[in-house]
């Protein structure tokens, strides 16, 4: 059916967009629990998805997510620099939580960069810079783009980084998308809690090759 001005008006307008008062919704849910947030987020949401990288204590925020969206998209970049740890793992969340993987890799295999560029390149230059664009960056854009997600749904914690504890629950994202921290307001401890609690796997041996110390960002928090 071809869409004209009648129906255009009486399509709803999204809860999340750039222009959404982020701030008083931060103040709405600084106290909440992180099950309050996600419920909210998923209930207000068009096109939510799920964005992790499995890395330790990751599954926490997955466990909290998949209990109220089993089918949530889960989008993983895989750079190809995991370890075998990592790899089974994820394959036992991937069977446990019936998680709906969206797996996103680079054009490039970590193989044939190795061969062509040495492998990964010191911290701090450009050459690790033009490395975290091709093996994690990229393919995140693409998977965005492709999926079209209103939200992107995080663990991230405010006590994991300088930056981050700048952020808050709701902050803007790239590509038009609000992100969604329900976790935010939470401490390490807390989080480890909450994995004895529900007796959940962890993934205990972990390498991201475009952060290489664990205060660093690897890039998709810092993009526009």
């Amino acid at each position: 059916m071809a869409l004209n001005a009648s129906n255009l008006a009486a399509q709803p307008e999204r809860f999340f967009h750039h222009g959404a008062d982020l701030e008083a919704l931060n103040a709405r849910f600084q106290g909440a629990k992180p099950s309050e947030i996600m419920q909210f987020a998923l209930e207000q949401a068009d096109n939510p998805v799920v964005f992790t990288n499995f890395r330790p204590l990751a599954v926490a925020f997955l466990h909290l997510v998949t209990r109220i969206r089993p089918d949530i998209p889960v989008i993983w970049v895989d750079h190809g620099y995991n370890t075998p740890e990592t790899y089974r793992h994820i394959e036992r969340l991937i069977k446990d939580f019936s998680l709906n993987l969206q797996v996103y890799s680079p054009k490039m295999s970590a193989a044939h960069y190795n061969a062509v560029y040495g492998g990964i390149p010191p911290l701090d230059t450009p050459e690790h810079d033009f490395f975290s664009r091709t093996v994690k960056l990229e393919p995140f854009n693409r998977a965005m783009e492709e999926l079209q997600p209103d939200i992107w749904l995080n663990g991230i914690r405010h006590d994991q980084n300088a930056h981050r504890k700048g952020l808050d629950v709701f902050t803007k994202g790239s590509h038009g998308t609000i992100r969604v921290a329900p976790m935010f307001h939470l401490n390490e401890l807390d989080v480890e809690e909450y994995v004895y609690e529900n007796e959940l796997p962890d993934n205990d041996v972990y390498f991201d090759p475009t952060k290489g110390e664990e205060h660093r960002e690897c890039g998709l928090l810092l993009q526009k």
